[in-house]
Formats: C-alpha cells, structure tokens, sequence
C-alpha cells in the first residue's frame, strides 16, 4: 500500500515511515521543504521517498497527518484537494508544557482529530498512532508490544487503518469507536509523556481483556 507522511520529518514520522516500510508499505515523507524531507527519508532508508508536503497528500489512498500540533489546522487546509476522498490519519494531540511538565489542551472543536474532520468534510479522518513511542518505533531493532486505539466516523476507513496498523510486528490496533472519542486518545498523550519523565521510560498502551479487536460498530451515539 501507498502512505504518505505529511510533515514526516519528525521522530514519530520517521518512526512510523521505517516500520511501514519494513512491512512492505510503499512511503513517501512529505515537508513545506523539500530537502528536509529528503534528508529525513535518507535516515530512514528501507526504500522511504521524499517530496513536499503537497506530493505526500496525494501520494496513497491512506495519508498521515504528522505534523506538530499546532500546524495541523493550516497544513491540513494547504492540502484540502489533494486529501478529498482520502483516509488521513491525525496522530497528534494539542499539549503544552507547563513547569516542564505536558499537560493537556482541549481545542475548541474538542480534539485535534474533531477540528481537523470539520476542515475537511470530504476526506475520512481516523485518530490513531497518538501512543506508540517515536524513539522505540524508529529502532528497527526494539520489539513493539503496544496497542494502538483507533477511531473514526467512518467504519470502512477505521478497519483499513487498522489493517494498516496490524501489518507491523507488534502493533495490535483496536477498534475504539467513533471520532468523538479521539478527546480520550488525545488527552491521554500528555499522561503518558508525564510517566515517561517520571520513570525515566517509554510507556505505552497494553488493553486487558480484548481478545480480538474487530473493527464493528460505532458504540454508542454520543452528544
């Protein structure tokens, strides 16, 4: 499969462009600056291409939004057309660091994903990816044993994600239920970044008692 990276030049893009290419995916990191992105798809190696951040929007049927937080809402508007129809993947979350310390920011859309969804009617916005650490996935080395929460409006969209996420060694995707839900994911990020200061260690998620993780209904309606 084909994925482009949108702002992948960043730990967590890199990290999830080398474990999809290790799988086989076909990936293209994308930047507002093309030699960045070049120099970012040439540490990754594994057949990883480069382009700007226009040529990654369009590059597969599933995009990865990868971008800090706060560029998300213009970067995502700069590729409105090339993304209509698509699968775009929000993996960040709004935070800031008080003390040092992340804490957690409630846009006013009440998440990342949500705001970026409103944005952009046309194209099939998945939350997921938001708690794998980036230093583990850009080891090619390190074993991952994490679960990755996903969520979206569109069920069809949600169970190719999680197709997509299951096709790397050690990920085990999750169906978490509809977008609305990406607050949850979204606030957790900043709680695990706090243990990850505090314990000195890359945390991740691990879901007891799920046997199997279907992607199937929406849950329940919410609002």
């Amino acid at each position: 499969m084909k994925v482009g990276i949108i702002g992948g030049t960043g730990e967590a893009g890199r990290g999830v462009a080398l474990r999809l290419a290790i799988a086989g995916h076909e990936i293209l990191i994308g930047s507002r600056d093309g030699k960045r992105a070049a120099d970012a798809a040439a540490s990754v190696g594994n057949g990883v291409a480069s382009g700007e951040n226009g040529i990654a929007a369009g590059f597969g049927e599933i995009v990865i939004l990868a971008v800090p937080w706060e560029a998300a809402t213009d970067s995502v508007a700069e590729a409105k057309d090339a993304l209509a129809g698509r699968i775009l993947i929000s993996m960040g979350s709004a935070l800031l660091f008080a003390g040092g310390w992340p804490q957690p920011l409630l846009p006013a859309s009440g998440s990342l994903a949500l705001g970026i969804q409103a944005h952009l009617p046309s194209t099939r916005v998945v939350a997921a990816l938001h708690h794998v650490p980036a230093k583990t996935l850009l080891d090619a080395s390190a074993a991952l044993d994490f679960d990755v929460l996903t969520c979206g409006a569109d069920r069809a969209a949600v169970k190719q994600v999680m197709d997509l996420v299951a096709a790397v060694p050690g990920l085990r995707p999750i169906d978490a239920g509809p977008l609305e839900y990406s607050v949850v994911l979204e606030t957790l990020t900043p709680l695990l970044l706090g243990l990850n200061r505090r314990y000195r260690t890359r945390t991740g998620l691990r879901i007891q008692g799920v046997v199997t993780a279907p992607a199937a209904s929406p849950g329940p309606a919410l609002g």
